[in-house]
């Protein structure tokens, strides 16, 4: 798609470029969204185009290869690494119907197994494919209707074991004739298809093919996930050399004899409240009146009750703050942790406007009267004098909230002050959000209220806004995504970074995963200029770990716009996926860009994405290497997809100034290393093979710039051979 006439060229002027950390984004995102909803690579090897290693996988699904439609991308497949899968059975509390399940499977290729949601049968269909076809070909299928994988360029691989979760939608399309199919198409694959769904309604359509999941008990997963966690750990007071064999006893004696404990786990949580609490509690490993102090912190019906306590804001004396702008403040409190006092209480002044304020629980507030221009948000005035000593913060903040929180001196912010919550209390933070969203507030006022924080805050502020519209996807995603749409749409370019924090974090709860892909594929397609630039800084903020493969084909849209020619979304993105560990993907794409003579703001990218690259060094003991030779060395990447990279980023005049200087560093470095200057010569070669202007460029470069420069560099005169032999 070339880009439209009139579309705008550049980024706002009016605010400089935001840069942020993708680690850092992730890290915040995940101290709101849970443990249980992270993106993480880490430590990741490359076989040709397989990701394998102990960090490369996230907690839910992460793509490793991507297997998808080249049309309007309505199916797509995600391979599980086999490590993740081992970590998902290692954990795993067997179903007492996983043995019906796997005798079906056997016999059959295509199998339902029906049971509610977040009961644990996705996990429970996964590891039935495992141990049907092995834990190296477990797939995930995503379709929009059972038609969709009967098409030719559906995405089947022989051998494989595929599980696709059913949509409501989708199980009602679901008839005879396309079970027929799905599993002739499986048949013919050697592959078998478990559909994941309700299907209470079909008992008799499905008979020979359905399976009724039966989870586990709570106390049995509890069990197991927390084994899984302190494996190899002492938890006790054991002598020295002591290697986990006080676990057993940890579990049984100490968390499973807690009266607390006990009691919440006969009370039929689900399987992922209950692994979150084992995640949680391994931290640590506390005993005896500290785990019960920490059961009391995390436990979801006395985390509610404690957040409702904290919203409520009875009592207190804060002559400036009644009890709505107390309530605005707590939860201002939770969604903006970490920043200045002096920034949540202004975020809590514009909550707290007329309009926007809740009167109880289940309350609808008026709607009439709108919020008058203010500082620094709408309706929100500076914080009044009586709130500045420590009591009257105490007040604000109110007992309960006052223990989980800390007030930091921070000379480097505004106030001097900033709040954060302590270590091991995020989760009272989740249930402020989450009781404010249920009972206090209509959902449009609080990302109203979000969206205001975004488009008029400071970049910290904008990003934990950003985070917490992420965050309420969950509870209302039609709302959440039309937030995001219209932030993505804005011209500056420091809301449409927090539009693409905001789909990060969505994309981080595994629920959420298939419609944010779907939102992406469309606006990347045919979006306007600022929608497709939304989606680069996405990727560029962390997203390319969970979807590198997908990551390359969308950016390679964006990349067509005429917006990007002065934006480095899109290159930021491309590093991302290549830092992921999938540089065998990202050179033959950017190979493929490099060629593309009728897309000049493609090329553009290519030789930009190249610069960057090439100023990564090897670790050490191969510091002299330039990473992406290195890569080639051990035929990760070939040598020819860098030449052409090379070509492009020394011929455009946006790239050709630093890229000549790069190269000239890399002979610097590589002179006296024989390895490294014959592959450095063996890439010059090929870069000026058939371009007789680079050759003309590069005798430039010997005459004036690096022979100068490099008067002993012996390796100069090796490259003045390559441009004095005859080309032809």
């Amino acid at each position: 798609m070339r880009a439209r006439d009139g579309e705008p060229d550049d980024v706002s002027a009016d605010e400089p470029e935001e840069t942020p950390d993708p680690g850092e984004i992730l890290a915040r995102l995940a101290s709101l969204l849970g443990p249980s909803s992270t993106i993480g690579v880490g430590d990741v090897w490359v076989r040709g185009q397989n990701a394998t290693g102990p960090g490369s996988t996230a907690i839910g699904t992460l793509n490793i290869t991507t297997a998808r439609t080249e049309g309007d991308g309505r199916t797509w497949a995600e391979t599980l690494t086999a490590t993740w899968v081992r970590q998902l059975a290692d954990g795993y509390a067997p179903a007492p119907s996983d043995p019906q399940l796997d005798r079906l499977l056997k016999q059959r290729h295509l199998v339902c197994l029906s049971g509610a949601a977040a009961t644990g049968r996705h996990a429970a269909a996964c590891l039935s494919s495992a141990r049907r076809h092995g834990f190296d070909r477990v797939a995930v299928l995503h379709a929009e209707q059972p038609s969709d994988l009967l098409l030719p360029e559906a995405p089947w691989r022989d051998g494989h074991g595929y599980v696709w979760r059913l949509t409501e939608a989708a199980v009602r399309d679901l008839d005879g004739m396309a079970l027929v199919g799905l599993a002739a198409r499986a048949g013919a694959r050697g592959a078998t298809l478990v559909l994941v769904g309700d299907f209470d309604q079909r008992d008799q359509e499905l008979a020979g093919h359905l399976v009724e999941h039966r989870p586990a008990a709570p106390v049995d997963v509890f069990r197991a996930q927390l084994r899984r966690q302190l494996r190899g750990r002492c938890v006790g007071w054991c002598a020295p050399g002591c290697v986990g064999d006080c676990v057993d006893g940890y579990v049984e004696d100490d968390c499973l004899a807690n009266p607390l404990l006990a009691a919440h786990l006969v009370g039929g949580p689900r399987p992922g409240e209950v692994v979150r609490l084992a995640e949680l509690l391994a931290h640590t490993a506390p005993r005896g009146a500290e785990l019960t102090e920490r059961l009391e912190r995390l436990l979801p019906r006395q985390l509610r009750d404690r957040a409702s306590r904290v919203l409520a804001a009875d009592g207190g004396d804060a002559p400036s703050w009644g009890a709505d702008r107390r309530r605005a403040f707590r939860l201002a409190c939770a969604v903006l942790a970490g920043q200045p006092v002096a920034e949540i209480h202004a975020a809590a002044g514009a909550l707290a406007a007329p309009g926007l304020a809740g009167v109880g629980p289940g309350s609808v507030p008026d709607a009439g009267g709108g919020a008058a221009p203010g500082f620094p948000f709408a309706g929100a005035p500076p914080a009044p004098p009586s709130t500045g000593g420590a009591g009257a913060l105490d007040v604000l903040l109110g007992p309960v909230l006052r223990e989980a929180v800390l007030v930091v001196d921070d000379d480097r912010v505004p106030g001097g002050r900033r709040i954060e919550f302590a270590p091991g209390h995020d989760p009272l933070r989740r249930s402020l959000l989450e009781a404010a969203w249920a009972d206090w507030w209509l959902p449009e006022q609080l990302l109203g209220w979000l969206a205001q924080l975004v488009r008029e805050g400071t970049p910290g502020v904008r990003q934990a806004a950003a985070g917490a519209v992420g965050w309420s996807a969950a509870h209302g995603v039609h709302a959440a995504l039309h937030t995001v749409d219209q932030l993505a749409r804005e011209r500056r370019a420091g809301v449409r970074q927090a539009a693409a924090i905001a789909l990060v974090g969505m994309a981080m709860q595994p629920e959420l995963r298939q419609r944010v892909r779907g939102e992406l594929d469309r606006w990347a397609a045919g979006g306007a200029a600022h929608l497709r630039d939304t989606v680069a800084r996405a990727y560029a903020l962390g997203l390319a770990r969970l979807w590198p493969e997908t990551a390359l084909v969308q950016l390679r849209r964006v990349a067509e716009a005429r917006l990007q020619r002065r934006n480095n979304s899109v290159v930021r993105g491309l590093v991302e996926v290549y830092v992921g560990g999938h540089a065998a993907s990202v050179l033959p794409a950017l190979a493929e860009w490099a060629v593309a003579e009728d897309e000049p703001e493609v090329r553009l990218h290519a030789g930009r994405a190249l610069r960057v690259l090439a100023d990564r060094w090897a670790p050490a003991p191969r510091e002299r290497w330039p990473e992406l030779l290195d890569l080639a060395r051990g035929g990760v990447v070939r040598m020819s997809d860098l030449a052409t990279c090379w070509a492009t980023a020394l011929s455009l005049p946006g790239t050709a100034y630093r890229a000549w200087r790069t190269l000239g560093f890399w002979l610097s470095r590589a002179e006296g290393h024989p390895e490294v200057s014959d592959l450095c010569l063996q890439l010059i070669d090929l870069v000026v093979a058939g371009r007789e202007s680079l050759r003309h460029r590069l005798d430039h470069q010997l005459r004036h710039v690096w022979g100068p420069l490099m008067r002993d560099n012996t390796l100069l005169r090796d490259v003045r051979h390559l441009i004095d032999e005859d080309p032809a």
